[in-house]
């Protein structure tokens, strides 16, 4: 499995160190690639650091999302990831994940066919049985 990482916040960090093991590539996408200097992810081979505009699909196929079979958006605030998600749904085999600080927005998200995280209380079960652990 290819995972396309977006945004650089401290929930998307702690999912995709818990997830490392399990897939075959990460490719973290922000802004600017100092946003990941402490992750501890920068010393395993199967991660790749992208940085660019992320509301730019241009940005985002660089990124690897042509090849990813999950995408991850956390970005600066819920309406960007909403457009970021939205810009990523290029093909129905893409399985979307959104990290809402807004957990009342969750039914919009999930009614645009997106899975939904809530960065307070994070379960990434459904995530993790996506992946096959």
């Amino acid at each position: 499995m290819n995972i396309l990482a977006i945004g650089s916040k401290i929930t998307l960090r702690k999912i995709c160190e818990e997830i490392s093991d399990k897939v075959d590539r990460i490719n973290l996408l922000d802004t600017n690639k100092n946003n990941f200097l402490n992750w501890k992810l920068t010393t395993t081979k199967k991660v790749n650091f992208y940085s660019g505009d992320v509301k730019k699909i241009d940005t985002l196929i660089r990124a690897g999302l042509e090849s990813s079979d999950i995408v991850i958006v956390h970005s600066e605030n819920d309406i960007d990831s909403l457009f970021i998600a939205q810009k990523s749904k290029i093909n129905a085999r893409i399985i979307i994940f959104v990290i809402l600080e807004d957990p009342s927005l969750a039914e919009i998200y999930e009614s645009l066919g997106f899975i939904i995280f809530d960065s307070h209380n994070l379960k990434i079960t459904k995530l993790t049985n996506r992946l096959g652990s």
